[in-house]
């Protein structure tokens, strides 16, 4: 019985706690500790795509000599490049294209994602070139005459018989 006057305080909790949002997504950035550079969600799948909204960014430095750039609209988080250890931002994320990289190995550690209705850039076009490399056989030359001498050659005298 004691159990049906909790019901209209439980209601009221529940009622007044109704309008408390949940934390926000986590997003993972890691980056180390070889030339490694990755995004991954909570459930550790690789992102290419989110929704827009507020996201909690935390990122793994696992090298003294990378770091972990994450830019796009509105975002610019960054770690130092000696600096290791975890760093956490609240970032808000709105449609558009996002990218990620180390500064100091732009070319070789990037990565990038889409919020919301972006589309992702094509792929970079790729031209496939075929070379093709003829080999003929040919005869090797004829073997030079030798040159004549302009010099008779001494006739050998004839031996005498005894």
């Amino acid at each position: 019985m004691r159990w049906l006057l909790l019901l209209p305080l439980l209601a009221a909790a529940l009622a007044l706690g109704g309008g408390a949002s949940a934390d926000p997504p986590t997003l993972v950035g890691t980056v180390g500790p070889f030339f490694t550079i990755d995004l991954q969600d909570a459930s550790g799948a690789h992102v290419d795509h989110l929704d827009p909204g507020t996201y909690q960014l935390v990122i793994h430095d696992l090298s003294a000599g990378h770091n972990f750039h994450l830019f796009g609209p509105g975002v610019d988080v960054a770690t130092g490049v000696e600096f290791m250890g975890d760093q956490t931002a609240t970032i808000d994320l709105e449609n558009g294209t996002y990218g990620y990289h180390c500064d100091v190995h732009v070319g070789e550690m990037s990565g990038g994602f889409t919020v919301g209705t972006a589309e992702a850039p094509p792929p970079p076009t790729t031209t496939t070139t075929t070379t093709t490399t003829t080999t003929t056989a040919s005869k090797p030359p004829p073997p030079k005459a030798k040159p004549k001498s302009k010099h008779k050659p001494k006739k050998k005298p004839a031996s005498k018989k005894h």
